[in-house]
């Protein structure tokens, strides 16, 4: 299977939160949503905007704390959640540098994205992608995203983040701020 990512331009984002909106509706998390929780979601600040969600990591540090089998690599981009073998013990929210993993204190599960995997098995884009007006978020083959993200970061003077950081993800974010200007975490940038 190919490897996936999702492409981000911040330049391109409005701020809406329909990418939010559509998760909610595709997962039916209204109560989570309520509740606070959400598996991505953009926050405004006076520095830029910052979107919280899961980086799907090419070495994630919350599947190595999982000691249950809950959280596993998929092979093809995302990192994928078991709810049935979850115990609840937050390890994986600790380990995860992203500060990513939220915890559903009414179900002692975990909340995360897992890049629509269901629908990508169907051959559909994530449903953020999918429903994203402005069309800052693409979804596609890894190193043909890669690959965009590098020509229009030299030709618009932008910063790639999640391309080093933690060993690399499947999402990749491009940002004129300085990342953690905006709210991303400054995570150590491995080979």
């Amino acid at each position: 299977m190919k490897e996936y990512a999702i492409l981000l331009d911040t330049t391109y984002c409005t701020g809406c939160n329909t990418c939010a909106y559509k998760c909610i509706q595709e997962f039916r998390d209204q109560d989570q949503a309520a509740s606070g929780l959400f598996r991505a979601f953009v926050q405004m600040n006076d520095e830029g905007m910052y979107q919280q969600r899961c980086m799907h990591c090419k070495d994630p540090q919350c599947v190595k704390a999982c000691t249950t089998g809950a959280l596993t690599t998929s092979g093809y981009g995302p990192v994928l959640f078991d709810a049935a073998k979850c115990i609840g013990d937050k390890k994986c929210v600790a380990a995860c540098p992203f500060h990513a993993i939220q915890f559903n204190t009414s179900t002692a599960k975990i909340v995360k994205c897992s890049m629509c995997a269901h629908r990508l098995s169907r051959d559909k884009e994530p449903a953020c992608v999918e429903a994203c007006p402005s069309g800052a978020l693409q979804f596609g083959e890894y190193d043909k995203l890669l690959e965009t993200a590098k020509t229009t970061t030299s030709k618009g003077k932008l910063q790639i983040y999640g391309l080093k950081e933690n060993g690399g993800t499947h999402m990749i974010i491009l940002l004129k701020e300085e990342p953690g200007r905006v709210g991303y975490p400054t995570v150590a940038v491995l080979a």
